[in-house]
């Protein structure tokens, strides 16, 4: 497979005005490298990382990493992936190695040309599994990295590796500074001093868990971005966010309430922007728990569920849509299975297929972790129990939420029949969308498969995805995982698609973003009031 280079960016107009970003950093859901610096378990990677909650689609690595760093390859705003700093690349008959072509010029923050060294630098330490960091496992098909010659790098593979591309895209691969790994070691990126990216914006000030002060490099590779400056303030509370867009304290905010968003959309003076984003909220099953094991009994909950209107009355003002898939559109291997309808007569059927005619009992569990995730479980409980099951409303505070994902084995994991979780497709591949959470876990430990899933055609449809790079052969195995995932033998109760929504001043022009929720920052202009 050989990619075409991607052509240099045209120069774009100079703007001094500052755009403000108000963040919140509060749902643990696709948790990747930002993890609570005092975590005696956390092997940091040289990423920028604050104290407190952290791992959001919208979390503050995944709004600056890509600001800052650039990686081999990335999505374009389609959804397509692009060269960054790999100009073009192609991979051997026998599929074990792939070789990138780098850009020449490529100038990290701090002057120094990168190189292929530190390229090798970066996948070295990455894939240490003495010394593992976030993501060494799910990058572990990679055994090495090898330099060809100052600008040409091969990544070789243990065996042919399907979602080689896509893998590539997730934040672990940003490139970093050989001598910053050298100099810095484990305390690479935990201070401003310690970061060096190639990306269009440096990291000037950061005052951890309030806000970071972003300037324009103008030796970018791709040219100068439009905005000279950024600022990002961390505003924990939704209503106080709202209320500095309201007040034009800042040019930008998102992770706005529902209700304030119907409300913007009303206010000439500010704007919304949204698209349909690659997460979800669903209530993942407990696949040891003795009664939900049973695939009827999870058919039984699924059909039970009212979803339109579920996520009408929560999300509704957001503009999203009941989920159709395990994925979403955006997704390779995406397939249309239809929102399933609620049928209270099919699930009372199902129970008392299952041995259960009268219904039964379990504890449902809930989490503000999540946008209106308390209101999602008093919805389905209500629903559940017209067909005969009880429901315990267990609402979880952050801690005990983040406790119940860190490797538990099924004696040790809480007595949930059912809970809500968020799912992501942060790659848009079902490696890790589907993959990394559904496949059996060897170890018998739900360190990414939550509810202990497991299905045995699943497995064999996943794992031979992850194993060639025959496209078609995987999008259609994709597929037929859907169709058992989530209408066969269902894995949770999928509920909305989640939009990316962000609130924009009038002042704010070409704003955009890909459909993962990477903002195109370069592009963003902020005219003077």
């Amino acid at each position: 497979m050989i990619k075409k280079p991607v052509g240099t960016a045209c120069q774009r107009e100079e703007k001094k005005k500052i755009l403000v970003l108000a963040d919140v950093l509060r749902l643990p859901g696709q948790i990747g490298f930002d993890i609570l610096e005092d975590d005696p378990g956390a092997a940091n990677h040289g990423f920028l990382r604050s104290k407190g909650d952290m791992g959001s689609q919208q979390g503050i690595n995944d709004v600056v990493l890509p600001q800052v760093y650039s990686y081999l390859v990335k999505r374009d705003l389609e959804g397509n992936i692009v060269g960054d700093v790999a100009e073009s690349w192609e991979v051997s008959e026998d599929e074990l190695t792939w070789t990138f072509h780098l850009r020449k010029g490529v100038k990290f923050h701090s002057g120094k040309e990168l190189t292929a060294e530190d390229v090798k630098a970066t996948y070295d330490r990455l894939l240490n599994k003495e010394d593992p960091v976030r993501y060494t496992q799910t990058m572990g098909f990679i055994d090495h990295c090898d330099i060809v010659d100052d600008y040409t790098i091969n990544l070789v593979t243990l065996e042919p590796a399907g979602p080689m591309l896509a893998s590539l895209t997730l934040r672990a691969n940003t490139l970093l500074n050989k001598d910053y790994i050298e100099k810095y070691g484990k305390e690479l990126g935990k201070e401003v001093e310690s970061v060096d990216g190639t990306g269009p914006f440096k990291l000037v000030e950061w005052n951890k868990d309030e806000d970071m002060h972003l300037v324009r490099f103008d030796d970018y590779f791709n040219g100068p971005a439009a905005t000279e400056n950024i600022r990002i303030q961390i505003v924990p509370e939704a209503a106080s966010r709202a209320i500095a867009m309201e007040s034009h304290q800042v040019d930008a905010a998102i992770n706005i309430s529902a209700e304030d968003v119907l409300r913007f959309k009303e206010d000439d003076t500010l704007n919304v922007f949204s698209i349909p984003g690659p997460g979800c909220h669903l209530f993942q099953f407990n696949c040891s728990n003795p009664i939900i094991k049973d695939t009827k009994v999870r058919q039984a909950i699924s059909y039970a569920l009212d979803r339109t209107a579920l996520v009408e009355a929560l999300w509704g003002a957001m503009g999203e849509k009941p989920r159709d898939s395990v994925a979403p559109p955006a997704a390779f291997g995406y397939i249309n299975l239809g929102v399933i309808q609620q049928d209270q007569a099919k699930a009372k059927e199902l129970l008392a297929e299952a041995g259960y005619p009268d219904g039964f009992e379990m504890n449902l569990m809930c989490t503000d972790v999540y946008n209106k995730g308390v209101q999602a479980g008093e919805i389905a409980a209500a629903q559940l129990v017209e067909v005969g099951i009880k429901c315990n409303l267990v609402v979880v505070d952050r801690a005990t939420f983040s406790a119940a994902w860190n490797g538990l084995t099924p004696e040790e994991f809480p007595d949930w029949g059912m809970f809500l979780m968020g799912a992501g497709y942060i790659t848009l591949d079902g490696d890790e969308g589907l993959k990394r959470r559904f496949a059996t876990e060897e170890d018998g430990k739900n360190s990414n498969n939550y509810g202990f899933y497991s299905n045995a055609e699943v497995d064999e449809l996943l794992n031979g995805a992850a194993k060639t790079t025959d496209q078609e052969w995987r999008e259609k195995a994709y597929q037929r995982a859907a169709e058992i995932l989530y209408l066969e033998d269902p894995v949770g109760c999928y509920l909305n698609s989640r939009n990316e929504t962000v609130i924009l001043s009038a002042q704010v022009e070409d704003f955009n973003m890909t459909p993962v929720g990477i903002y195109d920052w370069p592009s963003i202009k902020v005219r003077a009031n």
